[in-house]
């Protein structure tokens, strides 16, 4: 049976994401967008199509975010609670971090480090509709070296032999992307994020068996030294893009020639800022703090004006940023995906408006999905997020969705949750 609905706000954001249709409707019909015109040409539409008139709120594509970990709990003891809690309460955990997610307008997100027993298993629950959450794309277990970055829910895989070996057991049990741990990072005491964890050879390896199967390969990379090898190899998207110099004394190694070869090798960067920023908020009002940072990176202190220096010349250079709050790490809460797009806004200086575009359709191109979803225009996935407020004049009031639509279905309407 068809089911057509029309979707009436008062500022409809248009098909690039640059300015506001006033007084515009979303038309869909089964899951699809078959219109977005002006509400005044649907005068007699009610007796065809169910109508929501969702009255004076912003009205964009469902949000995009590019980095998740569903089962971390994104409190201070994140990794404490990832390194003891049994499978079943990390499903638990990751079905209810999903829900929130979707409810807050975020439908789609790109899972880059989760147990298997648990990312699949969900994403089966989700997509079956017996749970709500966001359409989700999976890496399940990152790959990482024995004790390395995460390896407490990652595949641990230290020879060239063993990191092919482990991509295709990730492909074969339904991965969309493959994760590896380039460098050590924070999380992990007994992983070093100034050094990496695999040489050249081995990443080119990965990207080759990744490619083959035509899935695309990510890095997680904290160490300049990390950055040039992953670079090097050809990955297709780097996560975090940190510059940490070798020597736990120095700060920060920036590279310009290597920043030249990734954009013309079109490589994106998450560059984790939302998460950054909504630690920095949480630690202001008073909250405990994220975990001590590791030795290597505390020794020599790296004020964050710095990072912010290296990532505003990486995007002079051509560099595109996608939005990914890393959620699950400490404050980087399931329903804050849009904190990504007031740090791009408050710490980089970028206009309200691009900063909505990186949250809907630019990461979603970086998905490889932006003929599906990201924009709102005839023939794409019907995701709509509606938020209170002007976010092209204020972009925090791109927060807690009001309205939630994906894929046609109505999850959320003013407020009030529906499912």
């Amino acid at each position: 049976m068809t089911t057509k609905k029309i979707f009436k706000a008062k500022r409809v954001v248009n098909a690039d994401s640059t300015a506001w249709l006033n007084d515009h409707s979303v038309v869909v019909e089964d899951g699809l967008i078959t219109g977005v015109v002006p509400s005044s040409n649907l005068a007699s539409a009610g007796d065809s199509h169910e109508v929501f008139d969702l009255g004076d709120v912003s009205l964009l594509p469902g949000l995009v975010d590019a980095h998740c970990h569903m089962h971390c709990s994104a409190t201070h003891d994140a990794q404490a609670l990832a390194l003891t809690e049994s499978d079943q309460q990390l499903t638990i955990r990751a079905t209810n971090n999903m829900r929130k997610a979707v409810l807050a307008g975020t439908t789609t997100i790109r899972d880059l480090g989760s147990r298997n027993q648990v990312a699949f298993a969900v994403r089966q629950m989700i997509e079956s509709g017996h749970v709500p959450g966001p359409r989700l794309l999976l890496a399940g277990t990152p790959i990482t070296i024995t004790a390395g970055h995460c390896w407490f829910f990652g595949t641990e895989a230290d020879t060239t032999d063993q990191v092919r070996t482990a991509i295709r057991a990730q492909v074969k049990l339904g991965a969309n992307v493959i994760k590896m741990m380039a460098t050590g990072g924070m999380f992990t005491p007994t992983a070093n994020p100034r050094k990496p964890q695999y040489p050249v050879e081995t990443l080119k390896a990965a990207v080759e068996e990744a490619h083959r199967m035509n899935v695309p390969i990510v890095t997680h990379t904290l160490s300049a030294q990390g950055v040039r090898n992953v670079v090097e190899a050809g990955v297709d998207q780097l996560i975090h893009s940190r510059w940490y110099h070798a020597d736990p004394t120095k700060g920060l190694d920036y590279d310009q020639d290597t920043v030249k070869k990734m954009v013309d090798q079109g490589q994106w960067v998450d560059p984790t800022l939302g998460h950054a920023l909504l630690g920095q908020e949480a630690k202001a009002k008073g909250e405990i703090g994220p975990m001590d940072p590791h030795w290597s990176v505390s020794f020599t202190v790296v004020e964050e004006s710095e990072h912010i220096e290296t990532l505003m010349k990486m995007q002079e250079a051509g560099i595109r940023f996608t939005t990914g709050l890393d959620m699950g790490m400490t404050y980087g809460t399931h329903d804050r995906s849009a904190a990504n797009a007031w740090a791009f806004v408050e710490k980089l200086g970028w206009t309200n408006w691009k900063a909505v575009h990186a949250a809907t359709a630019g990461t979603a191109e970086a998905l490889g999905l932006d003929g599906q979803i990201g924009s709102l225009k005839p023939g794409m996935i019907a995701d709509l997020a509606a938020f209170g407020g002007n976010p092209a004049e204020n972009i925090r009031d791109m927060d807690q969705a009001s309205t939630v639509v994906q894929s046609g279905r109505l999850l959320k309407l003013n407020d009030r949750v529906l499912v």
